[in-house]
């Protein structure tokens, strides 16, 4: 690896390794607006909103299995439809933990829930059953 690719990873690293020992309590209290995550949209910070988590997905951008292209395409906006869209299950969302940086603040929150019907379709619902995404 060239010096440069080695300091991008050795910055990843750090940067997952310290949230990764942050409490839960402590990572909750932060909360973000939806033009705070905007100001997150390129290759060198790329933030994404999913279920009104907030996470910084800059180090994962070059590793995730579909390319960055299709990450970047949601870079610094909710992408909570997208990811279920593209067939991750509800347990894919662990696989963030490391990159969580905080909340949606509450009064830009869209409260859709994810869940898959019985016949494999996928749906998003509101809290009050309507589907609103198909």
């Amino acid at each position: 690896m060239n010096p440069i690719q080695d300091t991008r990873l050795e910055n990843a690293m750090t940067t997952v390794l310290q949230r990764l020992f942050i409490s839960r309590q402590k990572r909750t209290e932060i909360t973000y607006t939806l033009s705070e995550v905007a100001s997150h949209c390129n290759h060198n910070d790329c933030w994404v909103v999913i279920e009104d988590n907030v996470y910084d997905i800059t180090s994962f951008l070059d590793t995730h299995p579909g390319g960055f292209d299709v990450l970047m395409e949601h870079a610094g906006r909710d992408a909570t439809v997208a990811f279920y869209g593209a067939g991750h299950l509800r347990t894919t969302k662990d696989l963030l933990k490391p990159f969580f940086v905080g909340s949606l603040a509450q009064h830009e929150r869209v409260n859709l829930i994810g869940t898959v019907s019985s016949n494999r379709s996928r749906f998003l619902w509101s809290r009050d059953g309507v589907a609103v995404a198909e």
